[in-house]
């Protein structure tokens, strides 16, 4: 190789070093991403019986939300489906870690009740009844 080509050769190897181009070391691992588990969806309650298989999928899940939050926030919460059926969760007070509530539920204009009981676990209220 003329002396020319291989200065240039140098020279060209030593920039690319310098840039990190020719680096002997491998990159660095990618970080893995961790994903935290869901929390669980509220327990139905008293939607888990009779009561709740007279409504469908969606009037369901809104009970069953509307049931989280009154228990949860303490104070009384209605909801309406989309299919007609509706309802109103009326929280009890407090009794040391858990309170009572009762669930109406309006399907085709008849009412139908239930009572159920709702704890903290670990801070977050979850319907256990």
């Amino acid at each position: 190789m003329p002396r020319a080509q291989a200065t240039l050769t140098i020279a060209l190897l030593s920039t690319l070093a310098a840039l990190g181009a020719c680096s002997s070391t491998a990159p660095p691992a990618p970080t893995p991403v961790v994903v935290a588990a869901p929390p669980p969806p509220p327990a139905p309650g008293v939607l888990d019986g009779p009561i709740g298989q007279s409504l469908d999928e969606k009037d369901r899940a809104a009970a069953i939300a509307a049931q989280h939050e009154a228990v949860s926030s303490g104070t009384r919460k209605s909801w309406r489906g989309e299919r007609g059926a509706y309802g109103i969760v009326t929280p009890g007070a407090e009794n040391g870690v858990c309170r009572e509530y009762a669930h109406r539920i309006f399907v085709n204009g008849r009412p139908k009740e239930a009572r159920g009981q709702a704890c903290r676990d670990n801070g977050e209220w979850r319907v256990k009844s």
